[in-house]
């Protein structure tokens, strides 16, 4: 196995990673398909090219559905199972910018490549279309906003709230606490961020977050569906689908009781893969990129979750064989069997046990294997989803003996548009020759006691003192003269650095001043504020721009 590609989000505003090229993804998509007309595979005694179908059927039909309950979508009757679909897909937060890039991305893509000169060599349209990644745990109901902290004048960071604090069950059963909260979250945002940041989209975007939190009263499905319905406010034509409604189709439950069934196989596989990334990466921790699946006794561990309404946070999911019934169970209140042997109705028979006590849904590496496989002609990744499916691709290979499809890695770096009004400038009248960090002031303290006649340009240092230390270093000494030319080095030193007296102090004055203008650019200078902290024209000629390329 060889080394993680090093992906690199973009360090400069503006920017982006976009790998390989936009231009690429036409050639792309025609490889996925040769690709897959190669592969030789079967699920429940159904033939792969059928199950793809079907499943890409279910896809487009359901995500259409989906989509129109909450905006319009253009020329529905025109996109069908035939249509190149380009996919992303991410959890349903209030995300950085470059995590939402990915949508105008999937979006540009699939326009391109339904221009009248079809770039893919055939008649089909294409079709952009992002999963809601539902089965994640939920682990905040909070932003944090940069703001300026009225009682010192500092800019520092405050957490505002959209609900009542979150945590430990998946997005999915993810339900609204504090609708009072929640409703009033776009004031909070504003009041708190203004005035660093004018006309915040969160002003765009809340309303369509309140009118969904009406209709499905869950925070992630209120906070998806508000993003999407701003997207196709300003022009993007992108269908949406959770996880959640991808996992009740049979095509994925073929998919999830064959490697359910052949669990040890997979099991070994997985381990195996993963032990080797871990090893020549050079990774110590066993939790990362994925923890090994387990064996207990005649359990063995599956990539699953399980959990259900009653009883929401979510469980690993494990299975045994026991005469001739497939176990699958969390190993505590959820349990689940079906007939063995393993034929073209078990699917049928696992979705008859699934609802609101029963919950299966894959974990990250199967979720992707899933969306690359059986539903999108080209798939894109942000960078740390990047970086899991290379060990995903590598358990692909060995697992199903086919060449997975390529991808592209999409992210990009935008930074808060700062009033520089809103910011203190210095008072100090020479601070275009003073230090801006911390650790360069540490070292400009040190040159005026070792270095002092560097400053000889910019201070009234002794020209006598300053030509005798150069002497002194034009000259090195012999050994037997070391001490007395080091005891004269100093003395000079000392003479020098009393004269810098006061610039030092300055120095060591500025320092919680310097050390706080790190703390401000750190925070002004994150890649990782939420999107709806932005101006909207700001984001959206930037992403346009980029794309344009």
């Amino acid at each position: 196995m060889s080394l993680s590609t090093p992906y690199r989000a973009p360090a400069r505003d503006g920017e982006a990673l976009i790998l390989p090229s936009l231009d690429s993804a036409a050639d792309l998509v025609r490889e996925n398909r040769k690709r897959q007309t190669g592969w030789r595979l079967s699920f429940c005694d159904r033939d792969f090219k059928s199950l793809r179908k079907s499943a890409r059927n279910d896809l487009v039909r359901d995500a259409i559905r989906y989509t129109t309950n909450y905006r319009p979508v253009d020329r529905p009757d025109a996109i069908d199972a035939s249509a190149t679909i380009i996919m992303a897909g991410h959890q349903p937060t209030l995300f950085h910018p470059g995590v939402w890039f990915k949508n105008f991305a999937i979006d540009g893509i699939a326009k391109r490549l339904s221009a009248p000169v079809n770039r893919t060599g055939d008649s089909r349209p294409a079709v952009a279309i992002n999963l809601v990644i539902d089965n994640d745990v939920a682990t905040s109901s909070s932003i944090r906003v940069p703001t300026i902290d009225p009682a010192t004048g500092q800019i520092t960071r405050s957490i505002v709230a959209y609900d009542s604090a979150a945590g430990g069950v998946p997005y999915e059963q993810n339900r609204i606490r504090d609708r009072g909260t929640f409703d009033h979250f776009a004031d909070h945002v504003r009041s708190t961020l203004v005035p660093l940041v004018g006309r915040p989209l969160i002003d765009r975007l809340w309303p369509y977050a309140v009118k969904a939190a009406g209709r499905c009263e869950n925070v992630s499905c209120a906070l998806a569906q508000a993003r999407h319905a701003l997207e196709g406010e300003i022009g993007l034509q992108t269908l949406e689908l959770p996880l959640s409604v991808v996992c009740r189709s049979e095509p994925f439950a073929a998919f999830a009781v064959s490697v359910i069934h052949d669990a040890a196989r997979f099991q070994s596989i997985y381990n195996a893969t993963a032990n080797e990334y871990r090893k020549t990466n050079r990774i110590r921790s066993t939790a990362h990129p994925v923890p090994n699946l387990g064996v207990d006794g005649e359990w063995t561990e599956v990539p699953f979750w399980i959990y259900s309404d009653n009883a929401p946070q979510r469980r690993g999911a494990w299975s045994r064989v026991v005469g001739d019934k497939l176990h699958i169970s969390d190993r505590g209140e959820h349990s689940i069997e079906l007939s063995l042997p393993i034929t073209s109705d078990s699917p049928a028979e696992l979705l008859s046990q699934w609802g609101t006590k029963f919950k299966l849904r894959p974990r990250a590496l199967a979720t992707t294997m899933y969306a690359r496989l059986f539903l999108s002609d080209l798939f894109i990744h942000g960078i740390g989803g990047a970086k899991y499916d290379e060990l995903g691709d590598e358990i692909t290979r060995r697992y199903f003996g086919i060449e997975p499809p390529e991808l592209m890695v999409v992210s990009a770096t935008a930074l808060l548009p700062v009033d520089a009004k809103a910011l203190t400038p210095s008072p100090d009248a020479d601070a275009a020759y003073l230090p801006d960090t911390v650790a360069a002031t540490r070292i400009e303290i040190r040159r005026t006691h070792f270095a002092p006649e560097t400053f000889a340009d910019r201070f009234p240092l002794s020209a006598e003192l300053c030509q005798a230390k150069n002497d002194l270093i034009a000259a090195p000494p012999e050994p037997a003269e070391k001490k007395r030319w080091h005891d004269q080095i100093t003395a000079i030193n000392a003479a020098l650095s009393d004269e810098l007296a006061s610039y030092r102090q300055s120095l060591q004055d500025r320092l919680p001043e310097v050390r706080q203008s790190e703390v401000i650019a750190g925070l002004l200078g994150s890649r990782e504020h939420s999107f709806c902290l932005f101006p909207l024209e700001r984001l959206t000629s930037t992403f346009n721009r980029l794309l344009a390329k």
